[in-house]
């Protein structure tokens, strides 16, 4: 389980590099997310130093989980139907961690 405040704690930080104008083409998200790199591939491409992304909360156990949730996703939603997203791989990881929000937030009220 991921908890929700790791969770936005990334949106933030993406929304940040959005707001830059900064992007990812989706595909290679989705490859990223597949080959379970997309947290080392964001901090090579975005350098806290150049971009002010600071993915330093995110400690290994977090990236684990969210490498294995992030692969389930890439694998199995269609994500220009489900989300609408089909221009920015950086917005596609932002409603990943929207979507496991919103299954997390399930678990609870059960």
């Amino acid at each position: 389980m991921v908890k929700i405040n790791m969770l936005t704690y990334l949106t933030f930080e993406l929304i940040s590099l959005v707001d830059s104008g900064l992007s990812i083409p989706v595909k290679e998200v989705k490859r990223l997310c597949e080959e379970k790199r997309v947290f080392e591939e964001l901090e090579r491409r975005f350098p806290i130093k150049q971009t002010g992304l600071d993915l330093s909360l995110l400690k290994e156990d977090v990236r684990k989980d969210l490498d294995e949730i992030f692969q389930d996703m890439s694998l199995a939603i269609d994500e220009r139907r489900k989300f609408a997203v089909q221009n920015n791989g950086l917005c596609l990881l932002i409603t990943y961690a929207q979507e496991q929000i919103q299954r997390e937030m399930r678990k609870t009220k059960n």
